[in-house]
């Protein structure tokens, strides 16, 4: 069975108290997961954290997780790319990065192939 984890993110009050808010991404990626049949390995929660940069914690220890030879996680879930991250060079590297490890990064609400993300990493 393929094993996920799913990293949930805010940066604002306004996110967190919105339609996004991390509880609701959460729960959609779980439920994602379970339609896929894939077991929910690890959930890494940002609150208050800017994509702008990398300088996130619980995102650090993901990618780190992801890349290590006993990787506990084969696919990486997020609500939306702009979870993962808001500049597009940042997140090609790190996408090119995860899937050296062989790690998929997934949007359910988003087809990687025809992001801007997507573009940036053929």
């Amino acid at each position: 069975m393929t094993k996920a984890a799913i990293y949930a993110r805010v940066s604002t009050t306004r996110q967190a108290d919105g339609e996004i808010s991390l509880p609701d991404q959460i729960a959609q990626c779980e439920a994602y997961c379970a339609r896929q049949g894939w077991s929910v390995a690890a959930t890494y929660v940002e609150p208050g954290a800017s994509a702008r940069d990398d300088n996130r914690r619980q995102f650090q220890e993901m990618i780190y997780a992801a890349t290590r030879p006993d990787q506990p996680f084969e696919v990486i879930v997020v609500h939306s790319l702009n979870c993962f991250s808001r500049d597009s060079l940042q997140a090609g590297i790190y996408t090119r990065d995860l899937e050296r490890a062989g790690v998929r990064l997934v949007s359910i609400t988003q087809d990687l192939g025809e992001s801007e993300l997507g573009e940036s990493v053929r």
